[in-house]
């Protein structure tokens, strides 16, 4: 035979059966309102990371161009240096011939000119304080960075320094034009120095190819500079794939990496 308080209970639950409802309603609201809560995290976190890589693209998009430009900048300062001891040499070796035929000199000019020069190294330098002001106000990010920094600041010091010195002492030997008011001839355009000796031409060249060598380091480390960045600000929107690093022909040259050179 039932029991008494079981066929009462029924019957009351019979006659109230909202409280049945109530009891479902209640946790299908909890379910629901912590489905909506993880939801809202999730759509949030989702944000943040898409908008943390839509930065981390502008932040390497900004200093590859920096970097592009510095190295567009470095080459012409090297094709500079690597072309103006063969101007000379080829003026004078022209010049000599032109003796033995009894002209004066050969008809051979020097096309470089000191200003030029001046012009072509002094953006080299400001290319270069473009990468790095970048750096500095994105420090945060290139926290990690700073051996890189500290070897790409070095050498550009170091190819400062061989550039002034290379530019102070062709200013002996190049051609200088001369302004419309400055003209003491008519037609003179042109103020022609004497060339270099044997002995000149020898230091000149030896000066340019240090600016050529720095040039180059200088080039080579803003590459390492592109892949680290590359690696740090776009692996984890490519899926973590890397750059694969520079490897030189010589062994002896040095690799710029976050972690150190090698």
């Amino acid at each position: 035979m039932p029991c008494p308080f079981i066929t009462e209970a029924i019957a009351y639950l019979d006659k109230h059966q909202w409280l049945a409802t109530l009891g479902t309603v209640f946790p299908t609201a909890c379910l629901a309102v912590w489905q909506i809560n993880r939801q809202f995290k999730n759509t949030l976190l989702s944000q943040r990371a898409n908008k943390l890589d839509e930065l981390h693209a502008e932040i390497y998009k900004e200093i590859a161009n920096k970097i592009e430009l510095c190295q567009s900048a470095l080459s012409k300062t090297t094709n500079t240096a690597i072309t103006i001891p063969s101007s000379f040499e080829g003026k004078i070796r022209l010049d000599k011939h032109a003796r033995t035929l009894g002209f004066s000199e050969s008809p051979h000019i020097i096309l470089e000119r000191h200003p030029q020069i001046c012009a072509e190294h002094n953006d080299a330098n400001q290319k270069m304080a473009d990468i790095l002001l970048v750096m500095d106000k994105y420090e945060i990010v290139f926290a990690d960075f700073s051996n890189m920094r500290m070897h790409i600041r070095l050498s550009s010091v170091e190819f400062i320094c061989a550039s002034s010195d290379f530019h102070n002492y062709l200013l002996q030997f190049l051609p200088m034009d001369v302004t419309e008011e400055d003209r003491i001839k008519p037609g003179t355009k042109v103020m022609t120095q004497p060339l270099p000796d044997q002995e000149a031409h020898a230091h000149i060249r030896q000066l340019s190819e240090k600016v050529q060598e720095l040039s180059f380091d200088l080039s080579a480390y803003l590459h390492d500079l592109r892949i680290e960045s590359q690696n740090a600000l776009l692996s984890p929107i490519f899926g973590g794939k890397k750059a694969p690093k520079r490897i030189p022909g010589d062994p002896n040259y040095r690799v710029l990496t976050i972690n150190g050179s090698k």
